[in-house]
């Protein structure tokens, strides 16, 4: 992946939805990169290694709930 990517895309790219990542960053279980700010509009650009960060912390976290019922 040459150029960053949304927080949209990024989550896309490793396999989890919005809201999942959006948690992660809410419950401080990840570091999101630095807000910028793009045709007025202030959005997180996550970089390649941003992204592997990203799947390191999916193998971690994701699977890591209570399991089927």
């Amino acid at each position: 992946m040459k150029k960053p990517v949304s927080t949209r895309y990024a989550a896309k790219a490793v396999g989890i939805s919005l809201m999942t990542l959006q948690r992660w960053i809410a419950d401080e279980d990840i570091r999101p990169p630095a807000l910028q700010i793009v045709n007025g509009r202030a959005t997180r650009l996550w970089k390649a290694d941003d992204l592997e960060r990203l799947r390191q912390t999916k193998e971690k976290v994701y699977c890591r709930g209570r399991g089927r019922k």
